[in-house]
C-alpha cells in the first residue's frame, strides 16, 4: 500500500463510461517503455483498482472473474487459474493457494474521468509488490500454547492466520520434516525444483512473528483427553512433552504402498517429499523406462513430467481410461488418447502381480502375466491419512479424524483437524468427505485458527482443483457425485477444449474444465451463491458456459 502522498501520482484511467458494470479491464499507465499495467474493476457503478498480476504464481487476473461480493461480502477477483481470490477493497486473501494480498489503490471519478493514485515506481514501471496482511507478535504476557502437529500448507496457513487474528500467545509447529513449508504442489510437476525454490516462507519470517518450527519432530501420542502431545526430535529420539490449549492436526498422508512380491526392491519409489522428488530425478534421463502405477493426478503428472524429460514411460492403472472415477469415461477417454498422442502407454483395467528383480526393480508383471520392463517404478496410488498416534478420538474408515463444520472434533473442542487427515460435513450435501487439495487444506488451515481463537466460523468452501498434463489445463471445482449417471458435456472432447457437468438429479454438482478458463472459477462462484443453473437447464439447451458467464456478470452489475 502507498507509503505518502508525495510517493503516488494521479493517474488518468480514462472515462468513466468506457468501464462495463460486472467487468474488468486491464489499462496501461506511464510510458510505453514502463509497460505499467494496473486492473480497473466495476461493481454496481463503483470503482476498484487492483494489481493486474495473481500474487500466487504471478497469472493474468484480467482471464479470471471479477465479481460484486456474495452473500454481504465486499468485491474480489479471483485468479482463473488455481481459484485464489482477494478483496478488491483491501487486496487480502479470500481464499485459494496465495499467502499473500495483491496491492489496491485509491481511486475516484472526476468530471467523468477515472483517476487513481499510484506510487510512482509503479508507474514507472516497478513490479507491483504483493501485501502481506499485518500481523501480531509473540508476547509473553499470553500464557496459551497453540500446538500445530503438521509442516505443510494447512499448518503454514493456520499459524500465520493465528497471528494475523491478533494471537499473542505460543505458536508450536511439529512438521516430521527438514524443511520449513513448501509447495508441495510443484513436486510432482518441476521434479527438480530445489527446496529453496518450492520455500512458501523464509527463516525470518517465522523467527518474526514467534512461530517456533521444530523440524525433524516425529510425534508419537496426542492425547486428547489430557490435551498433551508426546514427541521425539532426531536420531537420539529423547521424548518431549507439550502441553497444549488447543491443537491443529494436519498432518497431511503417508502415500500407499503396493503389498505384492519384490515391493522393496530399490528403484521403487513414491512422491511426497523433495527429497522423494530427487531420487526420482535421477530416472528422468533420454530413454529411461518408468513405470509408473496408478491413473491418479498425481500419477498422471509424474508420467507427464518424466516424458518431459525423454523417459519411455508406461501407465498401469485399475481403471479402463485416466480419471474415470473422477471425470467418468467419456471425459477419461480423451486423456487416453492425449497419452497415445504423447507416446505413454496406457494400461487399463490391469493390476501388478509382483515386481521382477534381485536387489533393483527390473520389470513390472502384470495379472494377465504381461511383463513392462523398468529401470525404476512410481507409485502413485493415493495416501493415508497420518493419524495413528492421535488417541481417544474416533476416526472413519481411512483413518481420518471426524470434525464437525468448525473443524473441532465434537468429544474434544480443542482438537481440530485441516487438509488429508480431515473428514468434515459438505455445506452441499452434508454428507462426511475427505478432499485432498492443496486449495482445501490451505483454506482449512485458515478456518480452523478462526476456531481456536473462538470465531465460530464454518467451513463452506467450495473444492477446487488444478493438474497440468502436456500443456491442457484441467480445473475441477465442487464434489463430484459418487455414481456419475449423468455427464453432460459441452465443446470438442476430442480436440481437448470442453466443459463437463456432472449431476445429480437435477442438480450440477461438480464441473471440470479442459483449456477453457475463466469457466470453473465462474462455476465455483455461482456455486457459492447458489446460483448454478439446473441440469435440466443445460438438457434443454437454455444454459451452456457462456451463459453461466454472463449470469455471473449480471449479479455482479445488479448489486446495490
Amino acid at each position: 500500500s502507498p507509503t505518502g502522498c508525495s510517493s503516488l501520482q494521479r493517474v488518468n484511467l480514462g472515462k468513466a463510461t468506457d468501464f462495463d458494470d460486472g467487468c474488468m479491464k486491464e489499462v496501461p499507465i506511464g510510458s510505453e517503455e514502463s509497460k505499467a499495467k494496473v486492473l480497473v474493476h466495476r461493481h454496481a457503478g463503483k470503482f476498484y483498482v487492483s494489481s493486474p498480476a495473481c500474487s500466487h504464481y504471478g497469472a493474468p487476473l484480467k482471464s479470471g472473474v471479477s465479481t460484486a461480493g456474495g452473500r454481504g461480502g465486499n468485491p474480489t477477483v479471483v485468479c482463473t487459474l488455481h481459484d485464489a481470490a482477494f478483496d478488491l477493497t483491501t487486496g487480502q486473501v479470500v481464499r485459494g493457494p496465495g499467502i499473500d494480498g495483491i496491492p489496491v489503490y485509491s481511486c475516484q471519478v472526476k468530471d467523468g474521468v477515472l483517476y487513481a493514485d499510484i506510487p510512482k515506481d509503479i508507474v514507472q514501471g516497478s513490479k507491483h509488490e504483493v501485501v502481506m496482511r499485518k500481523m501480531a507478535s509473540r508476547s509473553n504476557k499470553d500464557k496459551r500454547v497453540f500446538a500445530i502437529v503438521g509442516g505443510g500448507c494447512a499448518a503454514l496457513a493456520a499459524a500465520e492466520t493465528l497471528r494475523q487474528e491478533g494471537f499473542e500467545g505460543r505458536i508450536m509447529m511439529l512438521t516430521k520434516e527438514q524443511h520449513l513449508p513448501y509447495d508441495r504442489v510443484r513436486l510432482s510437476k518441476s521434479l527438480d525444483a530445489t527446496v529453496d525454490q518450492l520455500q512458501l516462507r523464509p527463516a525470518e519470517f517465522f523467527d518474526k512473528y514467534g512461530i517456533e518450527v521444530v523440524k525433524g519432530a516425529t510425534v508419537t501420542k496426542l492425547d486428547s483427553k489430557g490435551n498433551e502431545i508426546q514427541y521425539s526430535i532426531g536420531e537420539d529420539e529423547k521424548s518431549e512433552t507439550l502441553k497444549f490449549d488447543k491443537v491443529l492436526v494436519a498432518t497431511g498422508g503417508t502415500p500407499r504402498k503396493l503389498f505384492c512380491p519384490g515391493a522393496n526392491l530399490q528403484g521403487i519409489m513414491t512422491l511426497r517429499t523433495p527429497e522423494d522428488s530427487a531420487e526420482i530425478v535421477k530416472y528422468a534421463k533420454q530413454g529411461m523406462k518408468v513405470v509408473v502405477v496408478g491413473g491418479s493426478f498425481i500419477g498422471m503428472e509424474i508420467a507427464s513430467a518424466l516424458k518431459k524429460k525423454g523417459c519411455d514411460v508406461a501407465v498401469v492403472a485399475m481403471e479402463t481410461v485416466p480419471f474415470e472415477r473422477v471425470l467418468g469415461k467419456k471425459v477419461g477417454a480423451s486423456f487416453a488418447r492425449l497419452l497415445q498422442k504423447e507416446g505413454v502407454e496406457w494400461y487399463g483395467s490391469a493390476q501388478v502381480r509382483l515386481f521382477r528383480g534381485n536387489t533393483r526393480v527390473s520389470g513390472v508383471e502384470l495379472e494377465d502375466g504381461e511383463v513392462l520392463p523398468a529401470d525404476g517404478v512410481v507409485i502413485g496410488a493415493g495416501v493415508l491419512p497420518n493419524t495413528r498416534f492421535v488417541e481417544g478420538v474416533p476416526l472413519d474408515k481411512n483413518g481420518a479424524l471426524c470434525v464437525g463444520p468448525l473443524l473441532s472434533v465434537e468429544s474434544n473442542p480443542d482438537l481440530f483437524a485441516a487438509g488429508d487427515v480431515c473428514a468434515y460435513p459438505s455445506a452441499t450435501t452434508g454428507t462426511r468427505v475427505r478432499i485432498e487439495h492443496w486449495d482445501v487444506a490451505m483454506q482449512q488451515g485458515r478456518v480452523a485458527a478462526k476456531n481456536m481463537l473462538g470465531k465460530f466460523e464454518p467451513f463452506t468452501t467450495i473444492p477446487f482443483f488444478w493438474s497440468g498434463l502436456y500443456g491442457k489445463n484441467l480445473r475441477f471445482v465442487g464434489f463430484a457425485p459418487d455414481v456419475l449417471d449423468r455427464v453432460i458435456i459441452e465443446g470438442d472432447v476430442g480436440g481437448m477444449k470442453f466443459v463437463s457437468y456432472y449431476t445429480e438429479n437435477d442438480e450440477i454438482r461438480a464441473v471440470a474444465t479442459v483449456n477453457r478458463d475463466p469457466v470453473a472459477v465462474a462455476c465455483a462462484e455461482l456455486m457459492r451463491r447458489g446460483k448454478m443453473p439446473s441440469a435440466s437447464e443445460l438438457l434443454m439447451g437454455t444454459v451452456n458456459a457462456d451463459v453461466i458467464l454472463e449470469r455471473l456478470k449480471a449479479l455482479s452489475s445488479a448489486k446495490a
